[in-house]
């Protein structure tokens, strides 16, 4: 009797679940599902066909030769300003694509949704950057992200002077929008030079490498080498290397997967950031670490840079106490000459060799064997930012006439660094 009671609950309950009514149900909420998830989906791809074109047009601009006129031919969009300053541009273009200005239109979208979805596994609270994008979103922000929901962010400025470009900038933010002040998936801009107000700019051995296209690393909440990418060029980069900046894949903001890394989007620029950093690697191993193209490119895009010729007065082994006993070399100079900006006589009193120094990868020993300088040799030394390697070479006839001749860039407003997209 109980047996026959509980087969009739059975199959009442898999007619209830899978019959007619339930498949129609489950059918409606399928497609329902695939309704609004294709409503989303399509306005980011819309958006993101905006950003393309505007992506494209600023691709053909050219600082110093593009003019005011051409540029409001080629990019869509831009919206200009007069910007009156003494020394910097007189009128800017810019423009902004986005479905989630400040991050507040999703929590507008979510005014609806009761407090208690929100507390269904709160994202972590944490000063540290994120590590994973799904932990730091709360429970209806994940729901919505499933569906198809991307924070698609797109800005871009064009600076005008005296009727020609002077500098464009474009700045992505990543598909998830953490807080204030808003994380930078991508950020490209053009400058003439490298400077900083009352700080010396940090030279890596991978700026020297390419001081005409620098990658750095922009603020951002998220974790890791990959989440963030920002890159620098003068209007002496390599073409090839220009294209690569502007061909952004933006369909990871529409698609399935969303945009996980920098390797989502610019796929391009990072295997030219890895090919920057080998070719690094191998020149600070070879017999000319420091070779004459390397002091070229910091003369023409370091406004602020000193370079001074010395002489060596003597050189000696000093004992150092650093855990374990060790000796260093420990080198005088004389001043002979300040070929640009100024040096101090203290900036060069008792010189001390390094041991290691930083690498695209992982601190290397310095490619400099320890030597002891014979009074008089000559070394042409350089400050006025801070250097990983290469800040005193020898002077060589050839290394002296390319810091004497070589053409410093204008120093410009919009071109100090840490300006970010205006």
């Amino acid at each position: 009797m109980v047996g026959r009671k509980l087969i009739s609950w059975v199959t009442a309950l898999f007619r209830y679940v899978l019959g007619r009514r339930a498949r129609r149900l489950y059918t409606a909420v399928f497609l329902l599902f695939v309704a609004l998830s294709s409503v989303l989906r399509y306005r980011s791809y819309v958006l993101t066909r905006r950003i393309q074109a505007v992506l494209s047009g600023l691709a053909q601009v050219r600082a110093d030769q593009t003019t005011e006129a051409q540029l409001q031919t080629l990019v869509p969009y831009l919206v200009g300003r007069d910007i009156h300053t003494q020394d910097g541009f007189d009128r800017q273009y810019c423009v902004s694509i986005t479905n989630d200005e400040g991050g507040r239109e999703m929590m507008h979208q979510m005014g609806w949704v009761p407090e208690f979805f929100f507390s269904l596994w709160p994202p972590p609270v944490s000063d540290r950057p994120v590590e994973d994008k799904w932990a730091a979103m709360p429970f209806p922000f994940r729901v919505a992200y499933v569906l198809g929901w991307r924070h698609l962010s797109f800005g871009a400025c064009v600076n005008v002077l005296k009727g020609v470009v002077s500098s464009t900038s474009y700045g992505l933010e990543p598909d998830v929008f953490l807080g204030w002040p808003a994380s930078l998936l991508v950020f490209v801009h053009s400058t003439h030079g490298f400077w900083m107000r009352g700080t010396p700019v940090t030279i890596q051995s991978l700026d020297d490498e390419s001081p005409d296209f620098r990658f750095s690393r922009p603020f951002s909440w998220f974790a890791g080498i990959d989440s963030t990418l920002t890159v620098a060029y003068t209007p002496n980069a390599p073409p090839e290397l220009i294209a690569h900046a502007f061909r952004v894949d933006l369909s990871c903001f529409w698609e399935i997967r969303g945009c996980d890394s920098v390797r989502s989007v610019v796929p391009l620029l990072l295997a030219d950031r890895q090919g920057l950093a080998d070719a690094t690697a191998q020149r600070l191993r070879s017999a000319n670490p420091c070779p004459d193209r390397i002091l070229d490119g910091r003369v023409r895009t370091l406004p602020d840079l000193n370079a001074a010729l010395l002489e060596v007065v003597n050189s000696r082994s000093e004992e150092v106490n650093e855990g374990d006993r060790t000796h260093e070399t420990v080198t005088d100079y004389r001043l002979r000459e300040v070929i640009r900006g100024h040096v101090d006589a203290a900036e060069i009193a008792a010189m001390h060799y390094r041991r290691a120094i930083p690498s695209p990868t992982v601190e290397m020993q310095n490619p400099f064997r320890p030597s002891y300088p014979k009074p008089g040799d000559r070394f042409l030394f350089f400050s006025g930012a801070t250097f990983d390697s290469c800040r005193i070479v020898q002077a060589t006839p050839s290394a002296e006439l390319v810091v004497r001749t070589a053409v410093p860039a204008p120093k410009r407003r919009e071109d100090q660094v840490g300006q970010g997209l205006m």
